[in-house]
C-alpha cells in the first residue's frame, strides 16, 4: 500500500544552518525546535544539530525532557518557562534554561537548586504576548541576581513585524531593546529568522532562527531560494488511479470543480487527514513526472484529485511531489488560506518520515 512520506534532507538542514551562521557571524545560535521541529521531528532534527548549535529552543517542558531522553547535550531553553518549584529543580538537573516573563514565576525561582539555572528575562517591547514591561526590567533583573539558584541572565524580547522590513514597529522595538541592552551586563537576544536577514543590528549575542533552518522563507515576497535556503522536507505520495472523464464531470465533495471538456484525472493518496491543507483551492500545483499538474476539487480526508490531461504518461504508483525540493512550499501556499507555518506543523499524523543524507 502506498502511503504519504516526508523525505527529510540532512544536507539541506546543515546547509541552512551554515547560511544563517554566515549572516550572523558574531552571534551564537539558538535553533528553534518547538512544535515538533516545525513538523520535521523534534528528536531526529535535534540529534542532527546538537553539536552544531549553542542552544536549542523549545516551547514546553515535555519537549525538553524528550530531547534529553534521546541524548541531546546542548543547553535547552524552555520558551514558555515553568510554573512550579519542582519544575525549576528538574530544570537545574537537566541543564534546561528558563524564560521568565511574569512576576508569578519569580517565586518559583527563589529556591536552592543543585545547579544554578540560567534564565532568559523576557521583555515585551511590543508584541503584546508575554514579558515584563521595559520599565520593570531593571528591578526584575536585580531580583533574579539575588536568588542563589539563578545563574546567567539573558535579556530577550521578540519582534512582532520583522517579516515586514519597513513596518515602523520594528524600529520602535529595536530602540526599546537597545536602551535596555546598553547597561545590561549579561547576554542579549532579539533576532528571529526574519530579523536575522533584515536587521543585522538586532543580532546581539544570540540569534534564534526557526522557519529558516527548515529551508522556508520567513517573508511572503521573498523565496527561500533567493535567501540561499534549501527545503529540508519533501512531501510525496503516489497515484492511486487514473481515469478519463467526460465533459461536465464534477470532482470532490460539494462538486466544486466541473470539467469543461474531456479530462484525464489522477487520484492521489493524501488528504487533510495527513496534514495537507483542506483550504487549498483549484489550480494548486503538484509535480508528477516532472510536470506541474493542478489540483481539482475539494481536498478529502485521504485523497485529492488532479488534472493530468497534460501529463499523459501518468500511471498508478507514480510518485507525486506535494512540496519540497522540486516544488517550493511558497508556490503551494499561495493557493491556501494557510501560512507556511500552518502547513509544515500540520504534517505530523499518518505521514511516514525518512531522513536522507
Amino acid at each position: 500500500m502506498y502511503v504519504p512520506s516526508a523525505i527529510l534532507s540532512t544536507s539541506n538542514l546543515l546547509h541552512n544552518l551554515k547560511e544563517i551562521k554566515n549572516i550572523a557571524k558574531n552571534s551564537k545560535i539558538m535553533v528553534m525546535l518547538k512544535a515538533n521541529a516545525y513538523g520535521h521531528g523534534i528528536r531526529s532534527t535535534a540529534m542532527r544539530l546538537d553539536s552544531l548549535v549553542d542552544y536549542i529552543g523549545v516551547a514546553r517542558f515535555d519537549e525538553a525532557v524528550a530531547l534529553r531522553k534521546v541524548g541531546v547535550k546542548a543547553p535547552i531553553c524552555i520558551m514558555q518557562g515553568v510554573c512550579t518549584k519542582d519544575e525549576v529543580i528538574a530544570a537545574s538537573c537537566s541543564n534546561f534554561e528558563l524564560l521568565v516573563y511574569d512576576f508569578a514565576q519569580l517565586d518559583c525561582l527563589d529556591i536552592a537548586t543543585l545547579k544554578k539555572v540560567n534564565v532568559w528575562l523576557k521583555i515585551d517591547t511590543g508584541i503584546g504576548r508575554l514579558g515584563f514591561k521595559p520599565e520593570e526590567a531593571q528591578s526584575v533583573f536585580e531580583t533574579l541576581k539575588r536568588y542563589d539558584g539563578v545563574g546567567v541572565v539573558t535579556l530577550t524580547s521578540h519582534f512582532a513585524c520583522a517579516d515586514y522590513k519597513d513596518h515602523p514597529k520594528n524600529q520602535e522595538q529595536m530602540q526599546i531593546f537597545k536602551a535596555l541592552a546598553k547597561n545590561f551586563p549579561g547576554p542579549k537576544s532579539l533576532a528571529n529568522s526574519a530579523a536575522i536577514f533584515n536587521f543585522p543590528e538586532s543580532h546581539y549575542d544570540i540569534v534564534r532562527p526557526g522557519i529558516s533552518v527548515y529551508g522556508v522563507s520567513p517573508f511572503q515576497n521573498i523565496t527561500a531560494a533567493n535567501l540561499n535556503l534549501k527545503p529540508v522536507m519533501t512531501l510525496i505520495s503516489h497515484v492511486m488511479s487514473v481515469r478519463t472523464m467526460p465533459k461536465d464531470s464534477t470532482f470532490g465533495y460539494g462538486a466544486r470543480f466541473k470539467s469543461t471538456s474531456e479530462i484525464s484525472v489522477a487520484t492521489i493518496g493524501i488528504g487533510y487527514g495527513d496534514g495537507y491543507p483542506r483550504s487549498i483551492s483549484d489550480g494548486a500545483p503538484v509535480l508528477i513526472n516532472n510536470t506541474i499538474c493542478p489540483i481539482i476539487g475539494r481536498i478529502s480526508m485521504d485523497m485529492i484529485t488532479v488534472d493530468v490531461t497534460n501529463c499523459r504518461s501518468v500511471k498508478c504508483g507514480d510518485i507525486v511531489t506535494l512540496l519540497g525540493n522540486t516544488l517550493a512550499l511558497e508556490d503551494v501556499v499561495k493557493f491556501t488560506s494557510n501560512s507556511v507555518y500552518d502547513i509544515l506543523t500540520a504534517i505530523q499524523l499518518r505521514v511516514k518520515f525518512y531522513w536522507e543524507l
